[in-house]
């Protein structure tokens, strides 16, 4: 930090407020928006990344991984890091494109955008996770379980801000490798529980289809699959109630002796076709 500290910091002025490059988050509070352009400042300049240049996209990752480890050590669970990396880039993009406004396009609409920017940024960078059936899966699986305190520490970092998580500097002691750990963990956790929600929307949606399915299937479907198949017809339930109860009428109405055949027991095609050549072999049956 003393090594950052002899350097020249850069630094950004948009409207009435500087952003001035940060290197980490202040500590037992949780970040805010003008925190995030401000160590994205950081990790975009050359010399802090140790290389020529640095991506938008691997800067806005390495600080997703930072902010989640900041939230985890504050018992909050966060949204994927992906997510989180997306929710940096639009709004750095929106910082850069306001700060490189020529002064020429300043106008009054300009001016109002940048103090708009500018008061957000003040505001909580919110990554909480709003799932709650997802959150809860989070919980069981790592074992990390918000209780009333983090409740209220976390609606007072998204309104006054004035509280202070006081176990912040112990849990910071943690080797920043177990964190990482903890992180990917997360990570392994959150999919697992994605694929569970899924899975269960997925078992409801067969199971809702197969009884559409079902009500669906009449006598006539079923026979011809009798017919073509060269056996006994895959019936729906309710193909099968019906058969039975006009096989079942059919019976009563002849004696044992005097059987329909089997075409015979199942008379309509439809609930408006009646089986061509009905009324000839009834004719048949009744004058042997």
């Amino acid at each position: 930090m003393e090594a950052l500290d002899s350097e020249v910091k850069a630094r950004k002025t948009l409207g009435t407020v500087e952003y001035v490059e940060s290197s980490g988050f202040t500590q037992g509070i949780l970040p805010t928006k003008k925190d995030v352009v401000q160590n994205m400042l950081y990790l975009l300049q050359p010399k802090r990344a140790g290389q020529a240049q640095r991506s938008k996209e691997d800067a806005a990752y390495l600080l997703a991984e930072h902010l989640q480890e900041h939230w985890l050590v504050c018992n909050l669970h966060t949204i994927g890091t992906q997510n989180i990396k997306k929710l940096i880039l639009k709004m750095y993009e929106e910082f850069t494109r306001l700060y490189q406004t020529r002064k020429q396009r300043q106008n009054q609409a300009f001016t109002e955008r940048a103090d708009k920017f500018n008061e957000s940024s003040e505001k909580l960078f919110d990554i909480f996770c709003t799932d709650a059936q997802l959150r809860n899966k989070l919980e069981e699986y790592s074992g990390i379980k918000m209780t009333g305190i983090e409740w209220k520490f976390l609606e007072d970092q998204r309104s006054e801000r004035k509280m202070y998580y006081e176990d912040f500097t112990d849990k910071q002691e943690l080797k920043m490798m177990e964190r990482r750990q903890k992180i990917q963990c997360l990570e392994h956790f959150r999919k697992l529980a994605r694929e569970e929600k899924e899975g269960n929307k997925s078992k409801e949606m067969t199971y809702r289809s197969d009884e559409q399915s079902d009500e669906g299937t009449s006598v006539d479907e079923s026979y011809l699959a009798e017919e073509e198949n060269g056996g006994a017809p895959a019936f729906s339930l309710r193909g099968r109630r019906k058969r039975r109860c006009t096989a079942w009428s059919t019976g009563a109405a002849t004696p044992a002796s005097d059987a329909m055949p089997l075409e015979c027991q199942h008379i309509r095609m439809s609930i408006r076709r009646v089986r061509p050549g009905f009324y000839e072999t009834v004719e048949k049956v009744e004058n042997c």
